[in-house]
């Protein structure tokens, strides 16, 4: 399992020449299939395209940078409109509330947990604020068919809310695992 703030501003490297093709500057995650889709990359300058390196091109993700088969792996932006929707700023799901069914607000999103080999969510990282984080650590939260992602909040359905309790330190260790 990888964490996406773990992995920003990671070269993205051509693994035949060794060439640098640019950095990590996002991760574009889809809603609907629940998994990312993409990664926006830097090339460095201003005014330049955006530009993105789609999930499935991708051929590794490694403990210092990200490796990819060929240069003109990196590809519009535009180019790619369902992939373009899905990386608008009303689209991101950092920061977001996680509630309970029956109101509770049990943190905020403050990173995502994915498996490496093809995107798919795996969890989130919850944070109650800073205090809070460093007294008792952040919460991984596992995803679950229970949970609904809207534009404004992270919806859990109320009877995982004691499982999640009773388990909160076993989750915790899974994120020793990356």
């Amino acid at each position: 399992m990888k964490r996406t703030k773990k992995i920003m501003r990671f070269d993205i490297i051509d693994n035949q020449t060794g060439d640098k093709l640019g950095t990590v500057k996002d991760f574009i995650f889809s809603r609907q299939k629940l998994r990312i889709v993409a990664i926006l990359v830097s090339e460095g300058g201003l005014f330049k395209e955006e530009k993105i390196i789609r999930y499935k091109n991708i051929s590794s993700i490694g403990k210092d940078f990200i490796t990819v088969e060929k240069k003109n792996i990196v590809e519009k932006l535009k180019d790619f409109p369902e992939i373009e929707k899905e990386s608008e700023s009303d689209n991101d799901i950092i920061g977001l509330p996680v509630l309970i069914e029956d109101g509770e607000n049990i943190g905020y999103i403050d990173d995502i947990v994915f498996e490496e080999k093809n995107g798919t969510v795996m969890g989130f990282l919850l944070t109650d604020g800073i205090i809070q984080d460093i007294l008792d650590g952040r919460n991984m939260l596992p995803f679950l068919e229970v949970m609904s992602i809207t534009k404004k909040a992270l919806i859990i359905d109320k009877q995982f809310k004691d499982d999640y309790e009773k388990n909160k330190e076993k989750f915790k260790k899974l994120l020793v695992l990356d």
